[in-house]
């Protein structure tokens, strides 16, 4: 498949089996399992609608398209294939999705980076026609599966096996194209299970959140349940859109219950800060993979939606240029942007924590004092609390769980509460006053060079003597 065209040579191949190429292009599948036809077809270049037609001619079938807004005017590519039993839908089932396939890219001469497979993000330079795109696609072999017009980046994808140092290198002589990367991968940060995993889960409050700013929280999706419901201004599955959000793993939902206000970290007072509104999205898979794409999604889907403050814990210590300017895009919406630092003490950046004013969070014990296997640095904002007794665990139990993930959602709660109390506050200024009333380090404990977000900081930043 390439453009909007597709070559297909086949000899008494199962369906199933042809069908798993429109998968692997992005394209949902849905079967019935009795079927599995073997498929002979023969042709090149073909209108990718009217290819399915032949190959789907013996059965029913219903096709969905996504429309989009490409460079030059609407775009639009398959999205969905049913295929089912003569007026009966009942028996469907999707395709199991296959895991995502990641290879190694290089960048200079001594930086390699995590991306997806097969896949380049790129931006076309203004002027350029649906005609010259299309002849670029073709060139390439690749297709486009989408792209966020806000940034003005598209998601493509190219054959199997594609050498992507040596298309880059092409792309990068194009006179059409202003910028391509590869699509970067970004891991989920694991929590620390806590000594107390044995201890019964805090019961999380019912929350009714009022019209204050939203935290959109990008992380592994969520689990609804009652305590969280009203609180919930919208969603979003990144990974499948169109699909109710859910959760595989649990991190996503541990941290909309702190983001909301249903759980506080322990040692914290919960009546300190009012309940807020989230809009939990899932942009990772259930082995805690992202794409620098899929979170760049999110956060416009987040900002189109009334976020003001974006609660992010994953990272990677390699920094894309197109996450970057997201970055910069969403704070000049007016957006604070959070993230934690790491759950390991190695001193390193971790990205997005250490881009230019994002709010990079550590994480305390209970009893305030810095967690010893928190990440630390010249790029960390603050330290907040970051354990809590939580009612869904992390692929595990329901227990006590820590680390930077809660500190942040934690501090993504105080930002939103600032907003409420000062709603023509800007992002800066909201982020200004936090780190004017931070608390000192005790002289002697670890890393005292890290101010605290404790009970007094946030008596003082959200009501200033």
């Amino acid at each position: 498949m390439a453009a909007d065209t597709m070559t297909v040579h086949a000899d008494q191949v199962p369906l199933r089996e042809i069908l798993s190429h429109f998968q692997n292009a992005g394209v949902r599948i849905a079967i019935d399992e009795r079927i599995n036809p073997l498929i002979t077809a023969d042709f090149d270049n073909r209108e990718i609608g009217d290819a399915v037609k032949r190959l789907l001619a013996d059965c029913d079938y219903a096709l969905s398209w996504k429309s989009f807004e490409g460079p030059a005017g609407r775009m639009s590519r398959l999205s969905e294939i049913l295929v089912y039993k003569p007026g009966d839908r009942r028996e469907l089932k999707p395709l199991p999705l296959p895991a995502a396939a990641t290879a190694q890219a290089r960048t200079s001469q001594t930086n390699t980076i995590v991306c997806l497979k097969d896949e380049l993000l790129v931006r076309m330079r203004p002027g350029t026609t649906q005609d010259q795109f299309r002849n670029l696609l073709l060139k390439t072999g690749a297709l486009v599966l989408d792209g966020i017009p806000a940034l003005g980046i598209y998601r493509l994808r190219f054959p199997p096996g594609s050498d992507l140092a040596a298309i880059l290198n092409e792309l990068s002589k194009d006179p059409l194209v202003a910028k391509a990367e590869p699509n970067q991968v970004y891991r989920s940060i694991t929590p620390h299970r806590g000594d107390g995993n044995g201890s019964t889960p805090d019961t999380p409050l019912t929350i009714t959140a009022g019209k204050g700013p939203a935290i959109a929280v990008l992380d592994s999706g969520l689990k609804v349940d009652i305590s969280l419901e009203k609180a919930i201004v919208a969603s979003l599955d990144a990974t499948s859109p169109g699909q109710t959000i859910s959760d595989p793993v649990g991190h996503g939902t541990q941290m909309a219950y702190i983001a909301a206000g249903a759980v506080s970290p322990t040692g914290t007072d919960p009546s300190s800060l009012a309940a807020a509104p989230i809009i939990p999205i899932r942009t990772m898979d259930s082995q805690g993979i992202t794409s620098s794409f899929s979170l760049m999604q999110s956060m416009v889907f987040s900002l189109e939606h009334g976020a003001r403050v974006i609660s992010m814990s994953w990272g990677s210590e390699n920094n894309s240029q197109f996450f970057s300017e997201a970055i910069l895009y969403a704070q000049k919406q007016g957006a604070v942007m959070v993230a934690a630092a790491g759950n390991e003490p190695t001193g390193r950046p971790l990205y997005p924590a250490a881009l230019p004013n994002v709010v990079a969070v550590a994480a305390l014990t209970p009893d305030g004092t810095f967690w010893e296997q928190s990440n630390y640095g010249s790029f960390i904002t603050l330290a907040a609390p970051g354990f809590a007794n939580l009612p869904v665990g992390y692929k595990g139990p329901p227990g006590s769980y820590g680390g930077t993930s809660i500190a942040a959602a934690y501090t993504s709660r105080a930002i939103a509460q600032y907003f409420a109390v000062h709603p023509q506050a800007t992002a800066t200024e909201a982020i200004q006053a936090l780190t004017k009333v931070l608390s000192p380090a005790p002289q002697g404990t670890l890393h005292p060079e890290i101010p605290r977000l404790t009970s007094a900081t946030l008596k003082n930043y959200l009501n200033p003597p």
